[in-house]
Parts: C-alpha cells; sequence; structure tokens
C-alpha cells in the first residue's frame, strides 16, 4: 500500500492507494536530457529552482503559488527518475519533499526495492493551485492534480510486474514555505484510477 494524507471534512485522513507500484501514483513533467544555451550549442538541463528569484512585477502570492508548483512538480520528477532503481535513499527527493510526503515515498521505494521493482515510463500531470494561505503572502499552498500515470508502470526482472494499466487519478497535495525559504510538499494523496 501506498498512501498520503488528504484533508476531508474532518482534517486529514489517511488515504491508501494500492498501487501498480509506485509508477501509478508519480506525477512527472515531460522533460528534456539537453537545452538549448544562446550559442546555440547543446547542454545539459537544470531542473527548475524552487528558490530562483521572481521578475520584479510579480506579488508574494504569485511567487508563492510558482515556486510551491515547482516543488510539487519536482518531486513527482524526482520520484520517477529515482524509481528507475528503486533508490529510496536518494538525498534528491528531500530538495522536494519533506514530512509524510517524504516518508511515503522513501517507504515505497525501499518496498520495491526489496522486492527487486522498479518503474519505467513517465506519467503526466496538470497541477492547479486550489487555495494559498494567508492571502496576501502564502506560507502554504495546496495543489489538486490530476495525473495519468498510463506510461509509467513497475517492472520485474524486465517484465511488467502486472497487466493492471495506469490511468488518471485525483491528487491533493499541500506545499509549504520552508524556514529556509525553500517550498517542499508535506502532504499528499492518490486517489483510485478513474477518479478524475
Amino acid at each position: 500500500m501506498v498512501g498520503g494524507n488528504v484533508q476531508g471534512r474532518n482534517g486529514w485522513r489517511r488515504v491508501g492507494l494500492a498501487v501498480v507500484g509506485l509508477a501509478a501514483l508519480t506525477l512527472v513533467a515531460c522533460s528534456s536530457n539537453s537545452s538549448s544555451t544562446p550559442g546555440g550549442t547543446t547542454g545539459a538541463a537544470t531542473p527548475p529552482s524552487t528558490t530562483s528569484l521572481p521578475p520584479s512585477s510579480a506579488s508574494p502570492a504569485d511567487t508563492a503559488r510558482q515556486q510551491a508548483t515547482a516543488a510539487y512538480t519536482g518531486m513527482w520528477r524526482q520520484m520517477a527518475k529515482v524509481g528507475e532503481t528503486a533508490d529510496w535513499q536518494s538525498p534528491e527527493l528531500a530538495k522536494y519533499a519533506t514530512g509524510d510526503a517524504l516518508g511515503v515515498i522513501n517507504r515505497s521505494l525501499y518496498t520495491d526495492h526489496l522486492n527487486g521493482v522498479v518503474s519505467k515510463g513517465a506519467p503526466t500531470n496538470n497541477p492547479q493551485v486550489s487555495s494559498a494561505e494567508p492571502a496576501a503572502n502564502p506560507t502554504t499552498v495546496m495543489i489538486s492534480d490530476c495525473s495519468d500515470s498510463s506510461n509509467w508502470l513497475k517492472y520485474k526482472d524486465g517484465q511488467l510486474l502486472n497487466d493492471a494499466p495506469g490511468g488518471r487519478r485525483s491528487i491533493t497535495a499541500e506545499v509549504k514555505k520552508q524556514q529556509d525559504g525553500t517550498w517542499r510538499v508535506t502532504r499528499f494523496a492518490v486517489e483510485g484510477v478513474g477518479s478524475c
């Protein structure tokens, strides 16, 4: 079981999710392995920073929304990357997730590692900010998403782990500004296939 937390009528509740591996709950924005530079040459792509300075015209609320969304998509992108080898000890995960979110990811990857399971492919995502508090200068941002994990599945010994395909899943995440100014996902919940 893999799960996260979701806020319901009575506060946060634990949501369990049987998945076709970590791949079924992972969201990743497709990224290229190279980027074009001003001289037309190609170099290694760098992941977006969650602490980059915004344009001076951006409000604190807009900046918070952008940085929280970048942390959210960065978490899923990094989950997909380390899922290829089930590297549950990757220090890269902590750049984007902390608390309950990081614990859920690490436990899932550790289970995969013990079972010789890896993930292949990449799901898609479309995160939307559903709320930001406090409004003028947010420190907590809630994100709603609908991920399609149809192209991100689990394998063991080179064979598809089972015949259950991925699909579209509703995801809710809480992203908080940390004391060092970075944004990290603190909690998330993934619903079943067909929930969005």
